[in-house]
């Protein structure tokens, strides 16, 4: 991803959503207007040529680096795997309020997934660490699936808006959600592909207002 410039309220702007916060509450820290952090917010979807929050977060993400720091030759790893990532800052975003989670190799084996993605999904997130994406949702919608094939082939990033989403829960129940979602390329030192970065937001009320 090119290097993209950010004007100091945009930096102070964008800090906060990756926290999570609404416009209310970044007009409320910021000492502006909701208007001008609707501005701001847009300003920064074009700038990233994302469609939404989480989009953008990912990028942000994407472009710091994020991923992993040691080069990885094997993009398929055994299980127990967390520790294949190695320090990253990965652990910053287990409480975040956003959904994030890591796969490695072409059959996207869970790494990493924070607590947001592991409630939003029913599960827990040491119930998914380790499993592939299909052993971990045998009925996952195929258009996902291949979205991930996609990304981890091309390494270009990928979002939707308010994708409609069903969770099965470990104890038969369902639930379903929608969410914003994007994947993104994660690469290791030499520039090779070995997994991706998933980033969501589930669609409520209040977010529905924010743009």
């Amino acid at each position: 991803m090119p290097d993209i410039e950010l004007t100091p309220r945009q930096t102070d702007v964008v800090s906060r959503i990756a926290r999570g916060l609404a416009n209310k509450q970044i007009a409320s820290e910021l000492g502006i207007s909701e208007r001008a952090v609707k501005g701001h917010v847009s300003d920064l979807l074009g700038k990233f040529g994302v469609a939404n929050r989480a989009g953008l977060i990912a990028a942000l993400m994407a472009a710091r680096g994020l991923g992993l720091p040691y080069d990885v030759t094997r993009p398929t790893v055994e299980p127990g795997l967390e520790a294949a990532l190695g320090p990253s800052d990965l652990t910053a975003y287990r409480d975040a309020p956003i959904m994030v989670a890591v796969t490695l190799g072409p059959k996207h084996r869970y790494a990493f997934m924070n607590a947001m993605a592991a409630r939003v999904a029913g599960r827990r997130p040491e119930s998914l660490v380790g499993l592939t994406l299909r052993e971990a949702y045998p009925d996952i919608e195929a258009a996902y699936e291949a979205a991930l094939d996609q990304v981890y082939a091309s390494g270009t990033p990928w979002a939707i808006s308010r994708a409609p989403t069903r969770f099965p829960h470990e104890d038969g129940t369902a639930r379903d959600a929608l969410l914003n979602l994007m994947f993104a390329p994660l690469r290791d030192r030499t520039g090779t592909i070995v997994g991706i970065l998933h980033i969501g937001s589930e669609v409520e009320a209040e977010e529905i207002e924010e743009r």
